[in-house]
C-alpha cells in the first residue's frame, strides 16, 4: 500500500465517530479497532470506526481497512484525519503485503492501493515510508525459498544496500576460517554453499563515539544436520535467518532516516550466514571447535546450531569495537512454548539496555517480555564435557534461558538478545517483525 499526499478519487473513504455518538442501527454494535461498510454510494464506498483512543487501536484499525480494502477491490482510500494518523498509515501498508514472485506466468498481481490520511505530517510520513521499506526488504528474504536464498545469495541481497548508500562487506569460507569463526565455519561445513559473514555499516556523523551492533543468525536452511529433525519440524526452515533478515531490513530503513540518528553513533549489521546440512564434512554431535574468542565448544547437539554461529559473530562485533550489542534470532522453540508468537523474548545483561529496548517494541507496537538470565542453569553446559561448554545439554527444560546464557558467554558489552522464534512468520506469511522495534531503539537512544 502507498502512502500518497492526495487523491482525485477515493473509492473507500474512512471516517471517524465518537462511542456515544453511534447510534445508528448499522453503528450500535461497533467495537474499537472495527471498520465498517455503513454505504455503497455511485462511485465510492464510505466506512467508518470509532475514533481511536491509543496507537494500537489505530493499528488495528489500519489493518482491518486494509482487509476491507481487499473486500471491495477499492485502490484508493481515503481517512479522516486523526490523532494516530502515522500507526495507522503503518499498519494498513504492511497488512496489505503478499509476496507474489514466485506465483505461475499467468498470476496477475493486484495494483497497489494508494493511501491518503488527513493531518499525516511530512516527517511522520517519511519514517512510516523508511520503515515500511525496511519491512518490507525482511519478509521477501524471510519468504524465499531456500533454493532461492543460499548464503551466497543471501549476501548477493545485502549487498543491494550498497545502493542507498551504506557499506556492505562479505568474508566467504577461507575468510571466515581465518578470522577464527570456526563455530560458524563448523555449522556451514555440511553445505556445498560455505559459511558467510556479511557486515553492513551506517557510519556515524562526525567523529565515532559509539558502535551499535545490530547481529543475526542467518541459517537460511536448518535439516538439524545430524541430530537431524522431523519431516514436519524441517518445514518452514527456510525461516530460520529471519533474525537476519530482521537486521537487515532495519538498516535498509535507517539508510532513509539517517539524518535521525545521533551524532556519533555508527550502526553495523553482522550477519552469520549458513545452512545447516548433512554431508561429508558435516560436524558431528562431539565434534569440539575452538570459537572467535577462544573458548572452545563442544557440539552434542547439531541441530543447536543458532547459537552457535551467534557466538561466533557477537564475539567479532565485540572485537571490532562495538560499544553495545543487539542479536536476533529465531532460536529456540523453548521461547514458542513460554510466550507464543505474538512477543518476543528479551534476554540482557544490561537493565538500561533492556528497558530502552522495552520503550522501542512499546513504540513500534512489537511486544518483547523479559526472561531471566538464570546463571545456575549454565552450569548445565559446563559439566560433563572436556571443552570449555556445551551447545546443549539434551534437556528442553529453560532452553531458552540456557541458550541465552550460552551467547553471554561471547559478549564483553552491554548486550541485549530477542529470540523471536514464531515471530518471524506466522502461517508461513512473514511478518518483518522487530524491524519497527530496532529502528526505535536506534532513533530514540
Amino acid at each position: 500500500m502507498q502512502i500518497v499526499k492526495s487523491l482525485e478519487r477515493a473509492d473507500l473513504k474512512l471516517s471517524f465517530v465518537n462511542a456515544d455518538a453511534t447510534q445508528a442501527r448499522t453503528l450500535r454494535d461497533l467495537q474499537p479497532g472495527q471498520v465498517r461498510l455503513t454505504a455503497r454510494l455511485d462511485g465510492h464506498d464510505e466506512a467508518v470506526a470509532l475514533a481511536p483512543q491509543d496507537a494500537g487501536e489505530a493499528r488495528e484499525i489500519g489493518v482491518a481497512l486494509a482487509n476491507l480494502a481487499g473486500t471491495v477491490g477499492a485502490k484508493n482510500l481515503h481517512v479522516a484525519a486523526n490523532e494516530y494518523a502515522a500507526a495507522l498509515a503503518g499498519a494498513a501498508s504492511a497488512a496489505h503485503w503478499k509476496d507474489t514472485r514466485f506465483r505461475g506466468v499467468a498470476f496477475t498481481a493486484a495494483e497497489t492501493p494508494q493511501l491518503h490520511l488527513e493531518g499525516l505530517g511530512d516527517a511522520e510520513q517519511a519514517r512510516v515510508q523508511a520503515v515500511l521499506a525496511g519491512m518490507t526488504f525482511t519478509r521477501e528474504l524471510v519468504s524465499a525459498p531456500a533454493n532461492h536464498l543460499s548464503p551466497a545469495t543471501l549476501a548477493r541481497e545485502a549487498r543491494t544496500l550498497e545502493r542507498c548508500g551504506l557499506d556492505v562487506d562479505v568474508l566467504d569460507t577461507e575468510e571466515v576460517k581465518a578470522r577464527g569463526m570456526n563455530l560458524l565455519a563448523a555449522v556451514a561445513a555440511g553445505s556445498k554453499d560455505g559459511p558467510r559473514l556479511i557486515r553492513v555499516t551506517l557510519p556515524a556523523r562526525g567523529e565515532c563515539q559509539k558502535v551499535v551492533a545490530l547481529v543475526g543468525k542467518g541459517i537460511t536452511f536448518d535439516t538439524g544436520g545430524y541430530s537431524l529433525k522431523t519431516a514436519q519440524g524441517m518445514y518452514g526452515m527456510k525461516n530460520d535467518m529471519g533474525g537476519a533478515a530482521t537486521v537487515l531490513g532495519t538498516m535498509r530503513a535507517l539508510a532513509d532516516l539517517r539524518a535521525s540518528i545521533p551524532d556519533g553513533v555508527e550502526i553495523r549489521a553482522y550477519v552469520a550466514a549458513a545452512e545447516n546440512m548433512v554431508g561429508p564434512d558435516a560436524m558431528r554431535p562431539g565434534d569440539i571447535y575452538r570459537a572467535a574468542n577462544g573458548k572452545t565448544v563442544e557440539v552434542t547437539n547439531t541441530d543447536a546450531e543458532g547459537r552457535l554461529v551467534l557466538a561466533d559473530a557477537l564475539a567479532v562485533a565485540c572485537d571490532e569495537g562495538a560499544t553495545e550489542l543487539v542479536d536476533v534470532a529465531t532460536l529456540t522453540g523453548a521461547k514458542i512454548t513460554a510466550l507464543g508468537s505474538d512477543m518476543a523474548a528479551v534476554f540482557s545483561n544490561d537493565r538500561d539496555l533492556v528497558t530502552r529496548l522495552q520503550r522501542a517494541a512499546d513504540a513500534a507496537g512489537e511486544s518483547i517480555w523479559e526472561l531471566p538470565l538464570h546463571q545456575p542453569y549454565l552450569k548445565a553446559y559446563q559439566k560433563n564435557t572436556i571443552a570449555d561448554l556445551k551447545n546443549s545439554d539434551g534437556n528442553p527444560a529453560g532452553g531458552s534461558i540456557k541458550a541465552a546464557l550460552f551467547l553471554s558467554q561471547f559478549v564483553t558489552r552491554p548486550w541485549a538478545h530477542l529470540d523471536i522464534a514464531g515471530n518471524a512468520a506466522k502461517e508461513d506469511v512473514a511478518t518483518g517483525w522487530g524491524v519497527g522495534t530496532l529502528t526505535e531503539y536506534v532513533l530514540n537512544r
